[in-house]
């Protein structure tokens, strides 16, 4: 079994109109688009997007929350830099 580990975080603020995008790893394909729920500043004064954990990324036995971005390169762009594509994308997650 997995050990889940929990991110403290000092504030957790709200991200109205915030995106997280990166490039998928198969470069035919369009990005993947996330939508933030809020930013969390850590203890240690970084600053990062949090999006929701539903469906199967939270397993059965944990209540829908908030997770950091993956660990992936990308970049947070506010919802009136996102272009077509990107717009398209943030619809499906």
């Amino acid at each position: 079994m997995s050990e889940v580990t929990t991110q403290r975080y000092a504030s957790i603020s709200p991200a109205l109109d915030w995106f997280f995008v990166h490039a998928d790893a198969n470069p035919k394909n369009p990005p993947t688009v996330y939508r933030l729920a809020a930013w969390g500043i850590g203890e240690d004064g970084t600053v990062i997007g949090l999006v929701g954990a539903f469906g199967h990324e939270i397993g059965k036995r944990r209540a829908p929350h908030l997770i950091s971005i993956p660990p992936v390169p990308g970049q947070y762009l506010h919802a009136s830099q996102l272009s077509d594509i990107e717009r398209d994308q943030s619809i499906k997650r």
